[in-house]
């Protein structure tokens, strides 16, 4: 199990290693995975943002307009959470 943070609201989750996504049980966003792609840093977003800011290096990152089961990551990767595009 990996024991991952909403993107959104800051809750901690327990979400099963394997899974491609998951809806947070405090804000019910719906949460996947994605890989930064300036410094892979794997983190979760929200799939309702058009881009997010990295955790890692704040820089922007543009999140798919279709989300299948190949364009994300999985919550074994997951270091850590992203922010909403443009930082607040």
């Amino acid at each position: 199990m990996a024991y991952l943070t909403c993107p959104w609201c800051h809750s901690p989750q327990l979400v099963g290693d394997d899974a491609a996504e998951y809806q947070c049980f405090t804000c019910y966003g719906e949460i996947a995975f994605f890989e930064c792609p300036h410094c892979q840093f794997v983190q979760t977003v929200n799939k309702k943002w058009a881009a997010f800011t990295c955790g890692k290096c704040d820089k922007k990152g543009d999140l798919p307009r279709r989300w299948g089961y190949g364009s994300g990551a999985m919550a074994k990767r997951v270091e850590g959470y992203g922010h909403p595009f443009p930082k607040f």
